[in-house]
């Protein structure tokens, strides 16, 4: 959670176990005017997990793989609008038959006026 500040989470978690190469979506909605944060969190086992945030036509708004990695985006909306938000473990490097998994959890702050 301090993670999120100088945002107020808003009370939602989003969490979901994920296994090395697979992805999970979410549509999360958010309103005109206001400043976010998207915040990742993962368990390390997982590797580099990456976030995608795209717009409804699947448009791709940010791409943490193209910004080191980046565990937040912090960003304003003009429009009230619903974004996709896409994570995704990479694929396992070990040479067993044993598959990691973990949890991933995505946490929305917004800033208070």
């Amino acid at each position: 959670m301090p993670n999120v500040l100088p945002f107020t989470q808003n009370g939602q978690m989003n969490t979901s176990t994920l296994t090395a190469g697979q992805s999970a979506e979410m549509n999360l909605t958010f309103y005109a005017g206001q400043d976010y944060r998207i915040l990742v969190c993962f368990q390390e086992q997982l590797g580099d997990v990456t976030f995608k945030v795209m717009d409804a036509s699947r448009k791709v708004i940010f791409d943490s793989k193209e910004n080191n990695f980046a565990d937040f985006w912090d960003f304003k909306v003009k429009n009230t609008q619903q974004f996709i938000v896409e994570v995704t473990a990479p694929p396992s490097e070990t040479k067993t038959s044993i598959v990691p998994s973990g949890c991933v959890s995505v946490l929305v702050g917004f800033k208070k006026d």
